[in-house]
C-alpha cells in the first residue's frame, strides 16, 4: 500500500508540470482568442412565428452589409424549433450565455451587449427604423472602441 501510494506521489510530481502547462497554454489560447473577437454583439433573438421578428429582421438584414468590416459580431438565437439546448450551444460559442440564459425563449428583438462586461448597452425593437438601428450600432461600436483604446 505505501509503495503504490509513492509511485502515485512520484507519479503525479512528474506529471503536473506538464498538466499544468498544458492548461495554461489552452487559456492562453482562449483568452487570445476572445481578444481577437469584437467586443460588441449583436443579438438577434428570434422565430418564424414571431410577428415583431417579420417587422426587425429585414431591417437589420438590410443594415447588417454595412457592419460587414466593423468590430461587432452578429449572433442569431432562433426558436423556432424549439431546441434550446442546440441554440444554447450558439451562446456558448458566442461568449454570450449570461445574456442567452435571461432572454431565452423570448423574440422579436436584438441586443446589443459589450461581450466582456456583459452589459447591455441597448434592445433594438421595431420601434427602430433602419437609420434607428445604424445610428445604436454607430453609437456603441464608437463606445467599445473607446473602451479598446483606455485599455
Amino acid at each position: 500500500m505505501r509503495t503504490a501510494l509513492i509511485v502515485l506521489a512520484l507519479l503525479g510530481a512528474f506529471l503536473a508540470p506538464n498538466f499544468l502547462r498544458a492548461e495554461w497554454s489552452a487559456e492562453a489560447e482562449t483568452s487570445q482568442a476572445e481578444q481577437e473577437r469584437p467586443r460588441l454583439v449583436a443579438a438577434m433573438f428570434r422565430s418564424s412565428w414571431c410577428g415583431a421578428c417579420r417587422i426587425l429582421e429585414p431591417r437589420i438584414d438590410d443594415v447588417r452589409p454595412d457592419y460587414a468590416d466593423a468590430a461587432v459580431e452578429f449572433v442569431r438565437f432562433d426558436f423556432t424549433l424549439g431546441q434550446r439546448a442546440a441554440v444554447r450551444e450558439r451562446a456558448v460559442e458566442a461568449g454570450i450565455t449570461g445574456l442567452y440564459d435571461q432572454m431565452v425563449g423570448r423574440t422579436g428583438f436584438l441586443v446589443l451587449m459589450d461581450r466582456e462586461t456583459g452589459t447591455v448597452f441597448e434592445i433594438i425593437t421595431t420601434n427602430y427604423d433602419r437609420d434607428h438601428i445604424r445610428e445604436a450600432l454607430d453609437r456603441w461600436l464608437s463606445v467599445t472602441a473607446e473602451v479598446e483604446a483606455a485599455g
